[in-house]
C-alpha cells in the first residue's frame, strides 16, 4: 500500500489513524516501530458467501465454503491479539453476509485489535450503516460508473453501492475501492469527482492480481497503467482526499523517480515493498492461513489445528518471502530499487517464475 498523498505531503487522514498515529512526521515513529517486527497485519476472508458475481473476484464466491464458527473465529481473534497483531480487516465474499460480523468486530476491539471492514456495500442500509461505528474504517468497492453494474453481476449495484457510501460516511471513516482493469480505467477521473463531491475521506487503487475469476487478459498494459498513477499524482497534490495505491509497490519508486525527493526513498524503506508473508497475512473462511488473500493456491496450514504464531514463525514460504532479495531474477533481481520494491510476488508467479519479474512492473530499473 503506497500512500501517494502522504508521500507529496498531503491528505492522511485515514492512514494517520490506522496506521502512523497522530505524528505529523514525514516516517513516523510507528511505522518505523512496524516496520521492524515480523508481525502482520490480517485479511480475514470471513466467509466465502456473497451476494454478487463480480468480474474480477479473487475468492470465486459461487463456491460456498465450510465457515468457521463464532467460537473458533473468537479463539484466533484471541491468538491474533496475543500475538499483538495491530489490524484485522474483515472481507470476504462479501461480509456482512455472516450474522456474527458485529459481534466478532466488538470482540475484537475489546481485546485492543484495529478493525477494517471491506465491503462491497450493497447490503448497508441505515439500520446497517449505524453498526459499522465499531469498525475502525469501512471500504466500499467502487469500480467504474457505468460499467459498476456489468463488473459486479447484478442490476443497481452501482446505486446501492453509492447509497451506502454517503450514510457510511456519516457514521464512520470510510473511502472508495476501485480495482484498475482495462474495463474501467477510463472512468476513474469520473469516480475520482465522485468521490470528492461527496466529501469521502480515501480513494484506493487496486492494481488487479490474477487470482479467483480474474487473469492478465482484464489488466490495463504498462503504458495505461503508467497514464494512471500520473494521473492519481496531479489527484494526491490536492487537498480534501487521500489517495493510495494498493498491490503494486513500483508505485512507490516511481513517485520518486518523477520528484527526486530522497525522503522518498527513506519512507520506502519502511513502507515500500510487497509484504506478503512479513507484515501482511490471510486467513480464509476455513481458518487456512495464506500469505495474502490473491495466494489460496498456497496454504501455510490450518488455525484448527496449528497456533497463529507456529504458523506464521515457521512456515518455509513465508521464511523465503522475508528474504526475497536473495532469491530475485531476471529485472526484479538486477533491479536498483529491489530493496525498496521487489515487484509483488504473487503476480510474477501468476506469470510463471515466482522469484521473477513482475509484468506489473513499469519503471526504469538503471
Amino acid at each position: 500500500m503506497i500512500s501517494l498523498s502522504k508521500l507529496l505531503g498531503g491528505e492522511s487522514t485515514v492512514s494517520k489513524k490506522l496506521t502512523y498515529g497522530d505524528e505529523d512526521s514525514f516516517i513516523p515513529k510507528r511505522l518505523i516501530e512496524f516496520s521492524s517486527k515480523r508481525i502482520p497485519i490480517v485479511v480475514w476472508n470471513i466467509t466465502n458467501r456473497c451476494n454478487l458475481k463480480c468480474l474480477h473476484c479473487y475468492a470465486k464466491t459461487r463456491f460456498k465454503a465450510r465457515e468457521l464458527s463464532t467460537e473458533d473465529c473468537k479463539r484466533i481473534i484471541l491468538e491474533l491479539a496475543e500475538f499483538k497483531v495491530p489490524l484485522i480487516l474483515f472481507s470476504g465474499g462479501e461480509p456482512l453476509m455472516r450474522e456474527d460480523i458485529f459481534e466478532l468486530a466488538e470482540f475484537a476491539k475489546k481485546k485492543g485489535l484495529k478493525v477494517v471492514l471491506s465491503t462491497n456495500g450493497t447490503l448497508i442500509d441505515e439500520d446497517v450503516a449505524e453498526d459499522l461505528k465499531i469498525f475502525d474504517y469501512v471500504g466500499i468497492s467502487l469500480d467504474g460508473i457505468k460499467i459498476h453494474d456489468k463488473f459486479r453481476g447484478m442490476e443497481g449495484a452501482f446505486e446501492a453501492s453509492m447509497n451506502a457510501l454517503k450514510i457510511s460516511n456519516e457514521v464512520v471513516m470510510t473511502g472508495i475501492r476501485f480495482t484498475l482493469t482495462k474495463y474501467n480505467f477510463l472512468e476513474l477521473p469520473e469516480i475520482i469527482n465522485l468521490a470528492r463531491e461527496n466529501e469521502i475521506p480515501r480513494f484506493c487503487l487496486y492494481h488487479l492480481v490474477p487470482s479467483g475469476n480474474a487473469s492478465f487478459k482484464d489488466d490495463v498494459d504498462n503504458i495505461t497503467r503508467r497514464r494512471v498513477i500520473n494521473y492519481l499524482i496531479t489527484q494526491a497534490e490536492k487537498e480534501g482526499m487521500e489517495i493510495l495505491t494498493v498491490d503494486n509497490p513500483a508505485d512507490g519508486v516511481y513517485l520518486y523517480q518523477r520528484t527526486k525527493d530522497e525522503r522518498i526513498l527513506d519512507f520506502l524503506k519502511y513502507r515500500g515493498g510487497d509484504n506478503s508473508g512479513i507484515r501482511l497475512v490471510c486467513i480464509d473462511s476455513e481458518g487456512n492461513v495464506h500469505p495474502n488473500q490473491f495466494w489460496m493456491d498456497y496454504n501455510a496450514g490450518s488455525l484448527l489445528k496449528k497456533s497463529f504464531r507456529e504458523i506464521w514463525m515457521n512456515d518455509p514460504l513465508f521464511k523465503m518471502l522475508r528474504e526475497k532479495e536473495k532469491f530475485l531474477q531476471d529485472r526484479c533481481g538486477i533491479c536498483k530499487y529491489k530493496n525498496l520494491c521487489g515487484g509483488f510476488r504473487v503476480r510474477a508467479y501468476r506469470s510463471g517464475n515466482l522469484w521473477g519479474w513482475d509484468p506489473s512492473c513499469y519503471i526504469s530499473a538503471t
